[in-house]
């Protein structure tokens, strides 16, 4: 396929920004709680979590959608969307309009998720793809990190509905998707290149199977980090509650870090790069459950971060090249299933497997298991590298 612009690419990497962008509204609670008084704190954190549940109720719908409408419609459709909620968000008059527009932006959000990645493995291949799919994860690292920057400077020069003027970054958005990025169709035969396959053999589909829940089980492990590490700091003295929530960025910055030099990093390491993004992964969390103090907890978190930035594109990368590329956006719908499952379960799975009792050892126990992950992944890329010379041989 030919090289793609420059702009055009950017222009899907934007897209990025958005989809874990939606939790810097929580520094909006105390500014909320204040306006309307005896409003119970749980209708005010809704206002942090309603938009991944319509997100997720939307990637879902929209796989089915792209294929009615076209990638373009989805995508300025869904950045339009976000932008209509975040001005009634910023307009809202009461709670019940808040909740509604919050919904609204993560329906938004939700239609054009899985294109953030479908799009790079449909239009781009080979060394280029791999280098776009780590920058998507450091767009969306960016988003996070710089959506809670930017609301907390908000929040210091005025009101905290003037808070969410930021996810009007949909606007620009949408304007540099409509001018850069052309329409691209999913039923197109052109784009089945897996010999001209229309179906996963029985081994494609256990390989998918098997990145599906190694997704969903890291992915469990970055979530527990990321809600706990904050008052794991604070409960053991190492610092404020600030300073805890500095270790969030700090695993977004990590992110960005990783999804920056993950196309280097694949090119040395190859097969072996989950292997050692899962072992970082690990050694990360094992470093916080034995720290003594706030830096080592930032230095685990930003490893924690670090692996997500490498895990998260290598299998999507693996993963979507099982499949011919006109069902791309369906399995990346598939795999998203995991991220945001895990996201959902974690707080279960993290009480489930937390014999100790202790944050302490939730961490410890977390470590060990995906330490296990790792070995189980290196055996596998070995096995499978052993059993590609032997037929080589035959």
């Amino acid at each position: 396929m030919k090289s793609r612009s420059g702009l055009m690419a950017f222009s899907i990497l934007m897209l990025s920004l958005l989809p874990m962008s939606t939790g810097a509204s929580a520094a909006t609670i105390p500014g909320l709680m204040k306006q309307f008084p005896g409003l119970a704190i749980e209708t005010a954190e809704l206002t942090v979590t309603i938009p991944s549940f319509t997100m997720a109720l939307l990637i879902v719908i929209s796989s089915f959608l792209v294929k009615r409408i076209g990638t373009k419609k989805i995508v300025i459709s869904g950045t339009a969307i976000t932008a209509i909620g975040a001005i009634m968000s910023m307009l809202s008059p009461n709670m019940t309009v808040l909740l509604i527009a919050r919904a609204l932006m993560g329906a938004g959000i939700g239609l054009f998720n899985t294109l953030c990645i479908s799009l790079i493995d449909l239009l781009y291949h080979g060394q280029q793809r791999e280098r776009l799919l780590g920058f998507q994860n450091t767009f969306q690292g960016l988003g996070a990190a710089g959506g809670a920057l930017i609301v907390g400077i908000i929040l210091i020069y005025s009101k905290w509905n003037v808070a969410f003027a930021f996810y009007l970054i949909a606007i620009p958005i949408l304007i540099l998707y409509l001018l850069f990025v052309p329409e691209v169709r999913y039923d197109n035969a052109q784009f089945d290149t897996i010999e001209g396959q229309d179906r996963l053999s029985k081994f494609a589909k256990l390989q998918f199977g098997y990145y599906w829940v190694v997704l969903f089980m890291v992915m469990v492990f970055y979530m527990t980090v990321n809600v706990k590490i904050p008052s794991y700091i604070l409960n053991n003295h190492f610092g404020s509650l600030s300073i805890g929530s500095s270790a969030v960025v700090i695993m977004s910055v990590g992110t960005i870090v990783g999804g920056m030099i993950y196309g280097n990093i694949e090119m040395v390491f190859r097969k072996l790069t989950l292997f050692l993004a899962v072992l970082i992964e690990a050694v990360s969390v094992i470093v916080i459950s034995t720290a003594t103090n706030a830096i080592a907890c930032f230095v685990g978190g930003f490893g924690v971060g670090f692996a997500f930035g490498l895990f998260i594109p290598f299998i999507f990368s693996k993963g979507l090249s099982l499949v011919p590329k006109r069902y791309g956006n369906d399995a990346t719908t598939v795999l998203m299933i995991a991220t945001n499952g895990a996201n959902f379960l974690s707080p279960y799975i993290s009480k489930a497997i937390n014999f100790g009792g202790t944050d302490q050892s939730l961490f410890m126990i977390s470590g060990v298991i995906a330490a296990g992950i790792s070995i189980i992944e290196l055996i596998k890329s070995l096995s499978a590298d052993h059993f590609r010379i032997s037929s080589q041989r035959v």
